[in-house]
């Protein structure tokens, strides 16, 4: 099996994985913002790092700084450049703070900052267009936090005319057969911050064609008990729970721990993983 590439520039990393392209920064307690263009959809805008400003959509996974602390500085440039408001999706009990929030930026910055924000709770469904639906699960955290499952649906060719030939099937399509047929997949899941009980107890988070999942422990510097103290999942537990809990392509382990380089988290990949289940993970941000 192929790996994918990788390609880093800034600070920025990026991973084309499952038919999407996971572009952006994720550093555990630093900065998270993560970018899909092939869903035109944004998760966390901790800062705003390049191509941010180009994404009307935004899911917010909690609101700790890292994860949102430049969601003032996002909506102002996106006003100055002259784009529309966003739309923020983020948990129910952060929506008035965040409010309040925007309005003392407003009132500093003379001008009130635009933006359309959504607050919803464990089980939201939110419509997206293009196809696109959102799921909100609730995921385990030290404060109020949502993991963003994301369903695409298509259409796709009937089976039973698999193998035919454009010809044959613009033939069938004049006789008014219908062809094609509606095909739902959950195609990415984003953890957010998160202990394992996540994956482990919720199997749609586990059937993501690509899981976007937090690791901010790799190593005894901070065991699993501290880890899981600070609301985040160690290695040791993914180890223990990815392939019993995970069916799909691309297991994407992101908000790694600054004291644990890039370097180390792919060597503990290659040596820790099951053999069946290591051609699966990838780990994501310098």
């Amino acid at each position: 099996m192929k790996k994918p590439k990788h390609s880093r520039d800034a600070g920025i990393d990026e991973l084309k994985v499952g038919g999407l392209t996971l572009h952006g920064v994720t550093r555990g307690g630093v900065e998270t913002c993560l970018m899909v263009p092939e869903l035109k959809l944004m998760f966390d805008v901790g800062m705003v790092p390049g191509g941010a400003l180009g994404y009307g959509t935004i899911l917010v996974s909690h609101g700790h700084a890292d994860h949102l602390g430049g969601i003032a500085y996002f909506l102002a440039q996106r006003r100055m450049t002259g784009l529309k408001p966003p739309k923020v999706h983020a948990p129910e009990e952060i929506v008035e703070p965040l409010r309040r929030i925007f309005a003392a930026w407003g009132e500093i910055a003379g001008r009130p900052l635009e933006v359309e924000l959504h607050g919803h709770g464990p089980g939201a469904r939110v419509e997206l267009g293009r196809g696109l639906r959102a799921f909100a699960r609730r995921s385990t955290h030290r404060v109020p936090s949502l993991a963003w499952v994301i369903e695409r649906e298509s259409r796709r060719l009937r089976a039973e005319h698999v193998g035919r030939s454009h010809v044959e099937l613009a033939a069938l399509r004049r006789e008014g057969v219908e062809i094609t047929q509606p095909h739902r997949e959950i195609a990415l899941c984003v953890t957010g911050d998160t202990q394992i009980e996540l994956l482990r107890d919720d199997p749609l988070v586990g059937s993501a064609r690509v899981l976007v999942h937090e690791v901010t422990g790799w190593d005894d510097r901070r065991d699993v008990a501290a880890t899981r103290r600070w609301g985040h999942t160690h290695l040791d537990e993914m180890i223990d729970h990815a392939e019993r809990h995970f069916s799909g392509e691309a297991l994407v382990l992101v908000h790694r721990s600054m004291r644990h380089s890039r370097a180390e988290a792919d060597r503990l990949v290659r040596e820790r993983f099951p053999a069946a289940l290591r051609e699966r993970v990838h780990v994501f941000g310098r």
